[in-house]
């Protein structure tokens, strides 16, 4: 590539495969690229949609390299990918996001000393090797607390909440698969997301805040604009371009936040790739995430975020799938986006898809949700997961 910059006529591969998959590659085809794209299964919507695609598993290597030879640059849609996968692409063409963001991330304890190495607030923690280290680190830590595998897609790694000293012997045999940490519960009342975009020069954008809700730990509604202090907001802001001075990504992440009732912030998470809340961005803003993400790997300028209109994101399961179709004749500010099946994002398995609904009073849209009743039990949880 021309000083890194890909024109028009240039070729694009995804792989990944979540629902943002398929946004890619129509964003990317629209911005007059070609378009490649890898996975397991031919059938799926981003396979589909591609102009050439590869089938293979993520472990077939001579298939991952045949895919990367063809491709001028390479981007990834998930947070679960192997790192072992991303070094196939990277030794053989352009890896913008790279891998260092998502081997850290995917380390619970690389991710807390990077957080540390930035002096943000984190939940306390400690590391587990035996179930002796839960015993002399619970008084520490307090209840409830939760042991998590230091590796996050272990396959064989289950999470624990405990909530009593006897609660610690059923984490017997958990350590058998790996290192864990026990992590504290903060309790908190609001949830933020912020999505970030950053260019190879280092060169930043920042969509709006997003606020969050959960229900029973999963996604649920997220909306903007929402009211925020302005001392928060400028934490919230510092906090995000820290990250982006110290990591050498290239694309959109979220960074995702929690703030309890005497204004403590705390980062929850973060997710180097598309997260949920940024299909808000589809309608809310003058730009999407998707195109923001393809001007910063292409070597393009970001385009400045101006909100259009008060948006609510609202996530539906597919068992609201049925009362969602009854407001299909009934709600002209409702935008809806059904999600094939198929899609190999865990985040994602139990969201049959969303819609975004917009006016110009974000409490009146809250209220119309809530109205539907569809979201009845919806609320925000109080502790981290």
């Amino acid at each position: 590539m021309d000083n890194h910059v890909l024109y028009p006529g240039g070729t694009i591969g995804v792989i990944g495969d979540s629902t943002d998959g398929p946004m890619i590659v129509a964003a990317a085809r629209q911005a007059g690229f070609k378009v490649g794209a890898f996975g397991p299964d031919e059938t799926s919507e981003m396979l589909q949609l591609a102009d050439f695609k590869i089938v293979g598993q993520l472990s077939d290597r001579a298939r991952l390299t045949d895919f990367a030879e063809r491709c001028d640059l390479v981007t990834y849609d998930s947070q679960h990918l192997s790192p072992d996968v991303l070094s196939v692409i990277e030794e053989t063409t352009a890896l913008p996001q790279g891998i260092d963001f998502q081997t850290m991330m995917q380390d619970r304890l690389l991710e807390r000393a990077f957080y540390e190495q930035l002096n943000v607030n984190i939940p306390p923690y400690a590391t587990i090797v035996s179930l002796d280290d839960v015993y002399q680190s619970i008084n520490s830590i307090g209840y409830p607390s939760i042991l998590k595998p230091i590796q996050k897609d272990l396959i064989h790694g289950e999470e624990l909440t405990i909530r009593t000293q006897t609660d610690i012997a059923k984490a017997a045999g958990l350590m058998d698969w790996g290192t864990y940490i026990l992590e504290s519960t903060v309790s908190y009342t609001r949830e933020f997301a912020v999505t970030v975009a950053r260019t190879s020069s280092g060169e930043s954008s920042l969509f709006p805040p997003v606020e969050v809700k959960r229900q029973n730990g999963q996604f649920s509604w997220a909306f903007l604009p929402t009211s925020i202090d302005p001392d928060v907001q400028a934490e919230l802001d510092r906090i995000c371009h820290e990250i982006i001075s110290n990591v050498k990504y290239v694309g959109v992440f979220e960074v995702d936040f929690m703030i309890n009732d005497n204004g403590s912030i705390y980062v929850k998470q973060i997710i180097p790739t598309f997260g949920e809340a940024g299909r808000i961005f589809d309608r809310a803003t003058t730009v999407s995430q998707f195109e923001q993400h393809l001007r910063a790997i292409a070597g393009m300028p970001l385009s400045d975020v101006e909100v259009l209109k008060p948006t609510v994101m609202a996530a539906f399961t597919n068992e609201q799938s049925g009362a969602i179709r009854t407001q299909w004749t009934l709600k002209p500010n409702w935008h809806f986006s059904f999600y094939r099946q198929g899609h190999q994002d865990v985040d994602n398995a139990q969201l049959a898809g969303h819609v975004l609904v917009q006016g110009d009073d974000i409490n009146k849209l809250l209220e119309q949700l809530e109205d539907t009743e569809i979201w009845s039990r919806n609320n925000n949880d109080s502790e981290t997961e």
